[in-house]
């Protein structure tokens, strides 16, 4: 998995708070608000970004790789279960601040 996504990474360490991909690493829509999607093929990790100046941090939550094209029940399910972790997230962590 790391190496699918090593690319990505990399890219968000060197450009920080700046890096948006649009087919890659991009905020979710209504529902998944606030979250962001990392994108590699099938695979999908979700996380939480929070810009502090020029750098981005980022809090991974779930991944999972996708079977079908367009949108599915299972990633609805994902979404949900990221929402849920990201939930406790702030309740373990308000304001995302880690």
């Amino acid at each position: 998995m790391r190496k699918k996504f090593r690319g990505q990474f990399d890219a968000l360490t060197k450009q920080g708070a700046s890096y948006i991909n649009s087919e890659r690493f991009r905020p979710l829509r209504d529902p998944g608000k606030p979250l962001w999607e990392f994108k590699e093929h099938d695979h999908r990790l979700y996380c939480h970004r929070r810009a502090i100046q020029s750098y981005v941090e980022v809090v991974l939550f779930n991944g999972w790789v996708k079977d079908k094209k367009g949108k599915t029940d299972e990633e609805k399910r994902e979404v949900e279960r990221a929402l849920r972790l990201y939930q406790e997230f702030l309740q373990e962590f308000p304001g995302g601040n880690i």
